[in-house]
């Protein structure tokens, strides 16, 4: 009895609800969003899904995420990559999308997205999990300040304030650097 016990405690220990991973992502990465996946749900109700997948065998990633959410009870949200397919989304049920913005989260513009600049960065592999983390915990922290609740696993913003003084430190110094050359530039003419 015990020894059976023993053989079902680490399929529970590792079965993840939140997180359908086909080995795109990073184990320790899956664990912190099924952290946070789980304290939403216990605290709002709301199941925010992450699948990660190499491809998609020719399904079209808004087809699949249809398919996908037909046996889920509102509210959800799902965010989905196929990463062989360059394609990523987010598909959420009606009323949810006043809690989350996700056009701002999809962008590609790198002091506005929290998926895609990350996406398309050198090293792949790296990029793809924390991509993957850094737009789950996006959308669980708007869901979860927007229905007023304080997630303790949550990621927080100290990193997006910390990248974002780091660009306006950088796009600064360039500004400085242009602006010196005009000067130069404008001084030689006269």
């Amino acid at each position: 009895m015990l020894f059976c016990l023993f053989l079902i405690l680490p399929i529970h220990i590792f079965a993840q609800e939140f997180v359908i991973n086909e080995n795109v992502i990073e184990a320790r990465t899956a664990q912190k969003i099924e952290e946070m996946g789980q304290e939403l749900f216990s605290k709002s109700g709301v199941k925010v899904y992450l699948v990660a997948m190499k491809n998609g065998n020719g399904k079209n990633i808004i087809d699949f995420e249809k398919e996908f959410s037909q046996t889920l009870q509102a509210p959800y949200a799902i965010l989905t990559l196929f990463l062989e397919d360059q394609k990523v989304d987010i598909y959420h049920s009606e009323g949810l999308e006043k809690e989350f913005d996700k056009e701002a989260m999809l962008s590609p513009l790198p002091w506005n997205g929290t998926i895609i600049p990350l996406l398309t960065g050198k090293k792949k592999d790296v990029s793809v999990s924390a991509a993957l983390l850094n737009g789950y915990a996006d959308m669980v922290e708007q869901i979860a300040s927007t229905r007023k609740i304080v997630l303790e696993s949550a990621i927080g913003s100290s990193n997006k304030t910390t990248l974002l003084v780091i660009k306006i430190g950088v796009y600064g110094f360039v500004a400085v650097l242009l602006l010196l050359v005009l000067v130069k530039r404008i001084k030689r003419r006269d």
